[in-house]
């Protein structure tokens, strides 16, 4: 059995069911002698070594679990950590491998406050893993080590927040408020040092995240919130997603960014309101958006999380396209054909009907070539001729290109 027991940030702040667990153990082991906490248990074996040696974040937790299960083969092991214990990454990396292994929790950081959740994590945690923060949830991260390390876990956070929030920062027994852009401009920083930034939910702020965003949406569809925002549907607005997509584009071409963030913004928020929309009609949620998104990212990329190895972007295209195939069920190149969205403008619907033949072996390349300028003037003689005579040329080509599928029906 491992235990790993959070030492809270003071020497004195070991719980009694703490001192047991280490009194019963076989051997006890100290994340870092260079703490009060760490000190103060009694430890024969620490983990200073590997984390003076240790270049890499995203293995230096599992590297302490490793030695932990070593350990273990001699009898239960006492494994010791200043803070919580449960924001260790050490307790989440035996977990993962599926070792015996149970909390005994400590108090958080150095610094106190009261609040109704918070997320706490230790800075090497942070940087390795970079979780998604929400700004409206109290953060708390702790051992910050070095002025360096507070450099790299503010330009982290300066995602997320204004550089002047303000915070507190405990580092040698002594707590300041100080902004976000100060971080690493203390005098001393100490293995127990650690920061606390309080949740903030108020819907006018400098920086805003991705949670704000869903808040600011539930409040302008609340029951007192937008008449308008409350008034629509999905059928009502599904236009707008088009017209924002396009403006998108637009900005995209033009190389503007200030235009591309702008745009993209409104890409976003289209997929926003049909969730909100969705989950208040209990449709389906945001939750369920990601989820199913992130999925499909994970089963269809199969050169990089399957046993697939694609060497350039065409091999890549070909095993996405083959897990799509055998996700969606497809039997026939009619079948891919006719789950074409039929929304799609007709010439991008009449390309993408013939690219899927062509590849399917089903048809084949004309031989005669153009550039996009000629192209552009027959397209547009064309358009002039079906104007002419009283023609509309989108309902053509749409027209054609149902005949062009019905062709491949077996």
């Amino acid at each position: 059995m491992i235990t790993v027991i959070g030492l809270g940030g003071k020497a004195d702040e070991l719980t009694l069911e703490a001192k047991k667990v280490i009194s019963n153990a076989t051997t006890v082991a100290v994340k870092t002698f260079k703490t009060a906490a760490g000190k103060a248990v009694g430890a024969s074996i620490s983990m200073d070594e590997i984390f003076d040696e240790s270049e890499n974040f995203d293995r230096l937790d599992e590297t302490i679990a490793n030695k932990l299960t070593a350990l273990e083969k001699n009898g239960d092991v006492a494994y010791c950590t200043d803070g919580d214990g449960m924001s260790d990454g050490v307790y989440r990396a035996l977990e993962r491998s599926g070792a015996d292994v149970t909390l005994v929790r400590g108090v958080s950081c150095g610094i106190r406050r009261a609040c109704d959740a918070r997320l706490t994590m230790t800075a090497f945690g942070a940087l390795a893993a970079r979780p998604y923060i929400d700004g409206g949830v109290a953060l708390e991260i702790t051992e910050i080590g070095d002025v360096m390390l507070a450099g790299e876990v503010k330009l982290y956070l300066l995602e997320y927040y204004a550089p002047e929030t303000e915070i507190l920062f405990s580092s040698c027994g002594k707590t300041s408020a100080l902004s976000l852009e100060e971080l690493d401009r203390q005098k001393k920083y100490s293995f127990d040092a650690c920061l606390f930034i309080e949740g903030n939910r108020d819907l006018d702020k400098a920086r805003y995240t991705f949670a704000d965003l869903m808040r600011i949406m539930s409040r302008l569809t609340a029951p007192d919130g937008c008449p308008w925002d409350k008034a629509q549907t999905h059928e009502s607005i599904r236009t707008n997603l088009i017209e924002e997509a396009y403006e998108a584009v637009d900005a995209i071409d033009s190389g503007d960014l200030d235009a591309m963030r702008e745009e993209i913004g409104d890409v976003l928020l289209q997929a926003v309101f049909h969730c909100d929309m969705a989950a208040r009609t209990g449709e389906f949620t945001a939750g369920d958006v990601i989820s199913e998104l992130c999925g499909k990212l994970y089963s269809r990329h199969t050169h990089i999380f399957g046993k697939d190895r694609a060497g350039d972007s065409a091999e890549a295209l070909k095993f996405w396209e083959n897990a799509k195939a055998v996700e969606k069920s497809y039997t026939s190149l009619y079948d891919i054909l006719t789950r074409l969205p039929k929304g799609f403008p007709s010439l991008l619907r009449a390309q993408k009907a013939y690219k899927k033949a062509v590849k399917a072996g089903r048809a084949e390349k004309p031989e005669q070539k153009t550039s996009e300028t000629e192209l552009g003037d027959k397209l547009f003689d064309l358009v002039r001729i079906a104007s002419a005579s009283g023609v509309d040329a989108e309902t053509a080509l749409n027209k054609k290109i149902g005949e062009f599928i019905e062709g491949f029906k077996d």
